[in-house]
């Protein structure tokens, strides 16, 4: 087995890591989402036979069925404000409640309209006067959904920075064979590539192979052919790095040897 197959199995256990803890990490969200709505509902108990109450991680939508509309439409929402400061040692995680609503005028008697209105202004009173006990409540509810976040995410940090590194060390490892092989034997292609040699110059190509290398190992002469016709040509001062990344690019089209 080779080395790059040893670190991309060692990649593959970490990336599995990497999967079940954003799994993880959706379960907490899920079960977070839950804890609230089923804390937050009780607060409108029999606030209106025509609202329809949903609730997410940080608001409260309230809509009623409309006789234009073949979709609920929106009433008035309440949002959460939160605390993006937040470290475990103010205790909370939401500061405020913001209602939101959009204004109109009536005209004669719009009963859906007039209906919004009356149920805004017991909105109102149940935010009025419960605002403080609403957050209380809340904040109670997320500091230990918190505390499993940080948990999971310092896990998928320290995950990610092994999956990177080995991801640098099988690249510099693909690099360099690719180097060796562009100085020695040559590389070719099984169908024709364009390479950039220049800025201004990217020619079809189904082989290359790099001499006269310099003395810093940035620039090379490029030995190449043409992918139609077969003829050789070369380019003199080629940046090598470039035509390694290049190269790299099309590996899964390099001829290997037998």
């Amino acid at each position: 087995m080779t080395r790059i197959s040893l670190l991309e199995d060692q990649k593959a256990i970490f990336t599995t890591q990497k999967v079940e803890l954003e799994n993880k990490r959706g379960d907490i969200y899920v079960r977070e989402q839950q804890a609230i709505s089923d804390a937050l509902l009780p607060f409108f108990t029999g606030f209106s036979p025509y609202a329809y109450i949903e609730v997410s991680r940080s608001s409260v939508y309230f809509k009623a069925d409309h006789p234009d509309y073949s979709y609920k439409k929106e009433l008035f929402n309440l949002y959460l404000k939160e605390n993006w400061k937040f470290d475990g040692e103010s205790k909370k995680s939401y500061t405020g409640i913001d209602l939101s609503y959009y204004t109109t005028s009536t005209k004669g008697v719009d009963e859906w309209e007039l209906r919004r209105l009356r149920m805004l202004g017991d909105l109102a009173e149940i935010v009025l006067n419960h605002q403080q006990e609403i957050l209380d409540t809340i904040n109670n509810i997320v500091i230990p959904f918190k505390a499993e976040y940080d948990s999971v995410y310092t896990q998928m940090n320290l995950v990610g920075k092994e999956i990177r590194e080995l991801d640098e060390k099988i690249l510099t490892i693909k690099k360099n064979q690719i180097i060796f092989d562009l100085i020695n034997e040559g590389i070719k292609f099984n169908r024709g590539v364009h390479i950039q040699m220049k800025h201004n110059y990217t020619p079809h190509i189904s082989s290359i192979k790099l001499i006269d290398i310099s003395k810093s190992g940035k620039k090379a002469t490029a030995i190449f052919e043409w992918n139609h016709g077969g003829q050789s040509s070369r380019e003199e001062n080629v940046n090598v790095n470039s035509i390694t990344n290049q190269v790299l690019e099309y590996v899964n089209n390099i001829v290997k040897k037998e």
